[in-house]
């Protein structure tokens, strides 16, 4: 059969058969003489029968035995380490990923190695090339382990990593090789261990031998699992944790697990720019090829039909349950009456599968409360679990840990921390407040944050499922059509959970949109991108025979049937968009944004925030408060006034991304036009280089703050510097040869007008245009002092050159007279030195 290499699984060299059955130690103990009157013999010391499992346990006078049998090795198998439990205030919790390795065992010199995969390259077998890659590549030895013994045993075939419940063991003999991995456990190293780097960010040093031991070692048929406790010296000048800072030392308990992947490598799936896929990549080489290719292989779950009755239903259009469904365990550490809303959240799902074919794909479960009598463990890599972690950190993350061979995602542990509630209440008074009534007290009732709970459910979920986030998702909706009642119901305010949309801050109370239109939801997006990744193709059929050609043959047979489907989405409608992760100075494809007109939106969003803040005192009042929740909501309101302007801020030079494949038609990279850049700086203009007053002159904030223009002041900073950065004088000139864009003179003299318009009639200027305009004058000359295009440097020149002629010639009171002296000097200082 063909095989593929991945970097490089080295040639194994065996030891020779073993002369009898059993356990052959290498050093033979030297007999005694004999005598007539010879002692009685000594009782043979007998060894514990191992524990069959991955790997054979044996655990013998203070000492633990792995018994790697031949079968496994060159196969490559998962290691997982993941924190049990942790010091208090470190900043990590227990069920929180230390590290994941692919190893695998190589048999050298009576030792066995182990070594760690790095997935960079893989070629054919049977190719050519595949040998120059063997010859050039070598892969780390993490550990070796002298042979204690070896012997012949009878043990499960254990390799089928995925096989179903039920499916019978093959039991054969095999070669079994004992080593000894008591310090390999118990100390620390790159797989069991913490390692270097993470001891560094914890201010963590050598570990403490004496005070680590191994807690218990346990086996099954496609995994071990190990859980150790482990001390470290603590660096107590730098320390987070308590306990790091009172002893000088770190206590944790950690949980390994090592589990068998796949035989045969899951068909990988090719990647797509137009769909949101986290990937796994390496360099595929081949002997016809005349150009070395990488080659991006999307993260998802193996799903299959059970049976070939099911491949049949498939083709008529029917949904068929999975052979292996997903499953996600709800850590019995959640408290009960959020448990409900997290299983609704894994299995609102369903809806995406069965758009892909499937039914009844995921699910979410309790852990069982006799978890322990069925061999469960939390950390084990076999299950799926919502962590739930006591923590005062806002957030939740969904990773997955995937097949590098395949991009088969193998596991997930997500990270749910207890403090998630507090920014999901924030978020949802300050941007729903004025729809929902519910929304108007610091404590929600248990159904109002079980839905908030259930949405950030779905979206971590969606994660784990392989999806990166969207952030162009809200921009397929009209701004009217966020005001729409009908229209927005049905629909949805985002096309995508997995877009930071949150949400609906567009609408009016006068529009009466209920929860339905407020929330987000798995939607149209979300429903394609499982299909694009997860549809089978019952039609494309790898020859068995072929081995890993065909394999891959097979998925880029695939790769084109889901280019042709891709392009026919997009044709049909800008909701099967997906617009990237918001890095990359798209406008329509930024964070916490709505609609496909930021300005519009955003006008709408500060009317609803001009209703809530003067209310913001009686919603957040509690008794014996002294103020926190005030300032706490009230910062959060000047927090969204922040995403407003970033949001604006975008659409200044910005660059829309539509990738195509060759068949589409229309270019990739289109530049902001100058019509909407204009209303954008418009918009600056009046929102926030205007003074805000209805955000600082609330008679509360006198019980906050003795300056209330310091809450908002940054964001005026963000703008100017936004404004008269290097980089939008760069892109303004780079853009300017395309139609309908700014010129860079224009350009200047817009900005200059915007921020100085005062000077030429000489009008009293506030403290806060003057402070706009000291902003802007810093900036720019900060620009000018930096490398840059000449055309560049050129026009920066320009705008303070300007500037200068204005304020020379300015009038208005003596604050105001003395402002623009102390500019003019500052502008000629710079030309000067």
């Amino acid at each position: 059969m063909k095989k593929t290499l991945f970097v490089i699984l080295a040639a194994l060299t065996l030891l020779p058969e073993p002369a009898e059955a059993g356990l052959l130690f290498w050093k033979k103990k030297k007999q005694p003489a004999k005598t007539e009157a010879s002692a009685k013999p000594k009782k043979k010391e007998v060894r514990p029968e191992a524990k069959q499992g991955l790997f054979n346990v044996q655990f013998y006078k203070d000492e633990w035995y792995f018994q790697i049998p031949d079968s496994l090795l060159g196969r490559p198998f998962l290691s997982t380490t993941r924190f049990v439990a942790t010091p208090v205030e470190l900043g990590v919790y227990g069920g929180e990923l230390v590290n994941s390795h692919v190893l695998y065992w190589e048999l050298q010199d009576k030792k066995l190695m182990l070594r760690a995969l790095a997935y960079d390259a893989s070629a054919d077998s049977t190719s050519q090339i595949y040998r120059a890659l063997v010859a050039s590549t070598e892969t780390p030895i993490v550990a070796a382990f002298k042979l204690d013994s070896i012997g012949t045993k009878t043990v499960s075939d254990t390799i089928p990593a995925d096989s179903v419940a039920g499916t019978p063991q093959r039991i054969s003999k095999h070669t079994c090789y004992s080593i000894k991995v008591t310090d390999f456990l118990r100390g620390d190293n790159v797989v069991t261990g913490i390692g270097t780097e993470k001891l560094k960010r914890y201010a963590a040093g050598a570990i403490r031998a004496e005070q680590s031991y191994i807690k218990s070692v346990r086996t099954y048929p496609i995994n071990t699992e190990v859980q150790t406790v482990k001390t470290y010296a603590a660096n107590a000048a730098n320390q987070k944790s308590v306990a790091g800072r009172l002893t000088g030392l770190m206590t944790f308990s950690l949980n390994t697990s090592f589990v068998m992947l796949p035989k045969e490598p899951m068909r990988p799936r090719y990647s797509d720019s137009r769909v949101g896929y986290f990937l796994e990549s390496h360099r595929e080489y081949n002997d016809e090829q005349q150009m070395v290719r990488r080659r991006d292989m999307v993260a998802r779950w193996r799903l299959e039909p059970k049976c070939a009755e099911d491949v049949e239903r498939m083709r008529r259009g029917e949904l068929v349950e999975p052979k292996k469904p997903i499953v996600y365990y709800i850590d019995p550490a959640t408290p009960k009456q959020w448990r409900p809303y997290l299983i609704q959240g894994i299995n609102d799902w369903n809806a995406a599968f069965e758009q892909a074919g499937w039914k009844n794909a995921i699910r979410g479960e309790e852990w069982p409360e006799n978890a322990d009598s069925l061999g469960m463990s939390l950390e084990d890599a076999r299950y799926s679990v919502v962590r739930y972690l006591a923590s005062p950190i806002s957030n939740a993350y969904g990773p997955r840990i995937s097949d590098p061979r395949s991009g088969e995602i193998i596991e997930t542990h997500i990270g749910w921390y207890h403090n998630v509630m507090q920014l999901i209440h924030d978020w949802y008074m300050i941007q729903a407040g004025v729809n929902d009534p519910r929304a108007r007290t610091m404590h929600f009732d248990d159904e109002l944050m079980g839905e908030l709970i259930r949405f950030v459910s779905s979206h971590e979920v969606g994660h784990t499922l392989g999806l990166r986030h969207n952030m162009g998702a809200s921009s397929a909706t009209p701004v009217d059509s966020l005001r729409d009642k009908a229209w927005v119901e049905a629909n949805g305010h985002t096309a995508s959970i997995m877009d930071y949309a949150r949400f609906n801050y567009v609408a009016q109370p006068e529009d009466n949109i209920g929860p339905a239109g407020i929330f987000p939801r798995i939607n149209t997006y979300d429903k394609w991108a499982i299909e694009w990744g997860y549809r089978y193709f019952p039609d494309v059929v790898a020859d068995s025979a072929g081995g890993e050609a065909a394999r891959l043959a097979a998925a880029n047979e695939e790769r084109l049937i889901l280019n042709r489907m891709t392009i026919e989405k997009l044709a049909q409608s800008r909701r099967y968009w997906f617009g990237g992760e918001g890095h990359d100075n798209d406008p329509l494809a930024q964070t916490e944004d709505l609609g496909d007109d930021q300005m519009r939106a955003n006008e709408y969003g500060i009317r609803n925030l001009k209703r809530i803040v003067g209310q913001l005192p009686e919603w957040t009042s509690e008794e014996g408060d002294l103020n926190e929740n005030l300032e706490q909501l009230y910062t959060g309101v000047v927090g969204q006034l922040r995403r407003y302007v970033g949001h604006v801020n975008g659409n200044i030079c910005g660059l829309y991304h539509n990738y195509k494949s060759v068949e589409q038609e229309g270019a990739v990279y289109v530049p902001e036009e100058k019509a909407r850049m204009k209303r954008a700086m418009k918009w600056l203009d009046e929102q926030i280089l205007t003074e805000p007053t209805w955000i600082i002159e609330p008679d509360y904030l006198r019980r906050l703050t003795r300056d209330p223009q310091l809450y908002v002041r940054p964001l005026a900073d963000m703008a100017v510097a936004t404004l008269c950065s290097a980089t939008t004088f760069g892109r303004v000139v780079t853009f300017s040869t395309a139609d309908g864009t700014y010129q860079p003179a224009d350009y200047v003299n817009d900005i200059v007008q915007m921020f100085f318009r005062e000077a030429s009639s000489g009008q009293k200027l506030s403290r806060w245009r003057r402070h706009i305009q000291v902003q802007a004058v810093q900036r720019l000359l900060r620009s000018w002092g930096m490398t840059m295009s000449e055309d560049s440097h050129a026009y920066v020149t320009m705008a303070l050159q300007q500037i200068q002629q204005r304020v020379r010639n300015a009038g208005g009171d003596a604050a105001t007279r003395a402002h623009y002296k102390d500019i003019d000097m500052q502008i000629t200082s710079a030309f000067e030195n």
